[in-house]
């Protein structure tokens, strides 16, 4: 059987990435339940091509997280099955149990199932302040609640197809797996 690959030509190269990493996030460990005592939660408005007003928290949110491939940061991910979307927060900057100001941040909203797709593909118009960065109490070791604010100067495109949307001020708290590195660090 041969696959129709026509789509895959027509997207940016940063989408064909974002995909992969979708396929990823879709594992079992997004199914995870975000902290142990249901403090997991994403606060956003979203305008424009996509209308969302998300109020995630408790059983219904599903949450993961991770250092990016390089060290640069950290990767958030929400989501929401009842809604089929996915929020993926990246913080370029970020360090395992500290917190910060004004760290750059992309931004990536997907609408499960419908190919649909809005991303910075960059950190310049976004901005999140790490306001908790901790080892999560009663979890296996390396799992941090992280929480913050977030805010976006500008629109965020569409990928591939025409359009975007606005984010309006952003709060959230996650679980990011951060494994022991080298240095001693809580």
């Amino acid at each position: 059987m041969q696959h129709d690959m026509t789509h895959c030509r027509r997207l940016p190269f940063h989408a064909v990435l974002l995909a992969g990493l979708l396929a990823t996030a879709a594992g079992p460990a997004a199914a995870a339940d975000c902290l142990a005592d249901d403090a997991g939660r994403l606060e956003m408005i979203v305008n424009g091509s996509l209308e969302a007003r998300i109020a995630w928290s408790g059983g219904s949110l599903r949450c993961d997280g991770m250092p990016r491939p390089d060290g640069s940061g950290l990767r958030l991910m929400f989501g929401n099955e009842a809604e089929a979307l996915l929020v993926v927060i990246g913080v370029t900057g970020a360090a395992r149990g500290e917190t910060a100001e004004d760290l750059p941040a992309n931004l990536t909203l997907v609408r499960e199932g419908e190919g649909e797709f809005y991303s910075t593909l960059g950190d310049d118009i976004c901005q999140v302040t790490l306001t908790e960065n901790r080892p999560e109490a009663g979890r296996e070791a390396g799992i941090f609640r992280v929480s913050g604010t977030g805010e976006c100067a500008r629109p965020i495109p569409a990928v591939a197809r025409e359009g975007e949307v606005r984010v309006r001020p952003f709060s959230f708290t996650g679980r990011v797996l951060w494994p022991a590195e080298a240095e001693n660090v809580p």
